[in-house]
């Protein structure tokens, strides 16, 4: 795997382009260490907590973690990466399995399934394509208890080009061919806060900084299953376009979107769901989160900020001064 001109990227056989961490983050996760193995023990311990804490709200705790492309995709690689048959996720998996009585939503054999068909991740981005969505929706729905929706699995498309995150930092960039899929929408937006809107005016278009703390609710009456969502996730699940949130959307009555890798807890007991579904990709793991986090206030923290930019350079003046 011969790195790029950007730090962070390597790159397989055909172009394929993969993030390993500007100082090999990827690699360290990946490895079997003491290091690793006191990381997922405490990322048990959340889990356990997390599952205690939900039933106690009357909801059921859904735990998924996202493979890293790199292990799917192994088959693209021209050198060896550690443990790509036995990824964290995977142990972590079992640590579950035989410590708790928490389960993890195993998405690490449907992706490979469905990549016997082909491709399920973007060749120069980290996400699914739209082979590795359907494939990840269908698992999802199956460890719900529903059927996909038909419409879902059956959305058609076109072929479009776009220069994505990886291929982005090239030089020059590398663009991509995918096949854009979409599906009838009967589920519609009802609510979102203030950092979504925020996103949403244009204002910090091309910027990042303006994702996490995002949160949307989305409502669909002619959903089979009545049981309310909140969804706690990354851009594998809340972003414009058919990922998840979408997906989930079209299946249940109602589905709250929360782009955060920790749990607002006093807004699940609020909105009073029946499912807590948290969705991280594997790369994440590194941080344990806290689970103190309060999704809305950050966000309209994050629009002050924004807005209000005189304010904050005012403060630094006045602690300069000090």
């Amino acid at each position: 795997m011969a790195q790029t001109g950007a730090r962070g990227i390597a790159v397989g056989r055909d172009g394929w382009l993969f993030w390993v961490g500007r100082k090999n983050e990827l690699v360290d996760l990946y490895s079997e260490s003491a290091a690793t193995r006191r990381l997922l023990r405490r990322w048990v311990r959340l889990v356990e907590a997390r599952v205690r804490r939900a039933k106690a709200l009357g909801a059921t705790y859904v735990h998924a973690i996202v493979p890293e492309k790199i292990a799917i995709h192994a088959d693209t690689l021209d050198r060896p990466f550690p443990n790509l048959t036995d990824p964290p996720g995977t142990r972590l998996g079992r640590l579950l399995a035989a410590e708790t009585q928490a389960e993890l939503l195993d998405l690490y054999e449907p992706l490979q399934a469905a990549r016997a068909e082909g491709p399920v991740y973007l060749q120069t981005d980290t996400h699914w394509n739209h082979r590795g969505y359907i494939a990840a929706y269908r698992a999802l729905c199956a460890a719900l208890g529903i059927a996909p929706a038909a419409h879902v699995v059956e959305a058609t498309g076109h072929l479009e080009r776009f220069v994505f995150d990886l291929g982005g930092k090239l030089k020059p960039p590398v663009d991509e061919a995918y096949f854009a899929h979409d599906f009838p929408r009967r589920a519609q937006r009802s609510e979102a806060n203030a950092l979504v809107q925020l996103r949403e005016t244009g204002r910090v278009a091309g910027r990042g900084g303006f994702f996490v703390g995002s949160r949307a609710v989305m409502r669909n009456p002619e959903a089979a299953d009545p049981r309310r969502i909140v969804l706690f996730g990354d851009s594998y699940v809340f972003d414009q376009g058919p990922r998840l949130t979408a997906m989930l959307a079209e299946s249940f009555r109602e589905v709250h979107a929360i782009w955060s890798a920790e749990i607002d807890w006093a807004y699940v007991a609020a909105v009073k769901p029946d499912l807590v579904v948290y969705e991280i990709a594997e790369r994440f793991l590194r941080r344990v989160p806290t689970d103190r986090f309060s999704v809305d206030a950050f966000a309209e923290s994050r629009v002050r900020r924004e807005l209000n930019p005189n304010v904050i350079d005012r403060l630094r003046r006045l602690l300069r001064l000090r």
